[in-house]
């Protein structure tokens, strides 16, 4: 992904640098607020790259939380890429979490915590239609998913992984 990293240099961005080829980003930024973060790259994406998606942003602290929180922590190191992390845009309502919560199919298998949702794919996920989009759908938010084994390798990129 060296065009991407070229780009977001380009915008002022600054040891920036990428994880797999599915839209990791670690950088440093001017900017601070997740939310002037996350304009300017989803900005350049779409200039540079004519994409539009959702960009998440967190601090290596946040992703230290997020993974010390995580009600499926103790499946991680079995199911790393089956334990999953919902990045949201911002805390969901208290009505669309309650309206997740109704659903039975994933009352025991995912639990909104703050902005992340956390999915457990327990039976699997390529054969789920409820990823990402189904949760983003109800909770009314943009949201970006990564499974656990991606979520602890960014950490440790940061310097604050476990």
């Amino acid at each position: 992904m060296p065009v991407l990293r070229e780009s977001l240099t380009a915008a002022g961005l600054t040891d920036v640098r990428t994880y797999l080829q599915s839209g990791n980003i670690l950088i440093h930024s001017p900017h601070s607020t997740h939310a002037q973060v996350s304009r300017l790259v989803r900005a350049v994406i779409a200039a540079d790259f004519a994409l539009d998606v959702p960009v998440m942003t967190r601090q290596p602290a946040e992703l230290d939380r997020l993974i010390t929180v995580n009600p499926f922590a103790a499946d991680v190191a079995q199911r790393p890429h089956l334990i999953r992390v919902i990045f949201l845009e911002a805390v969901p309502s208290k009505e669309r979490i309650e309206r997740l919560a109704a659903v039975e199919a994933v009352r025991d298998t995912c639990q909104v915590i703050g902005n992340h949702v956390y999915v457990d794919y327990v039976r699997g996920y390529h054969t789920t239609h409820r990823t990402a989009p189904y949760f983003t759908g109800i909770l009314g938010l943009d949201g970006t998913e990564r499974n656990m084994r991606t979520v602890m390798a960014l950490a440790d990129l940061s310097g604050h992984g476990r």
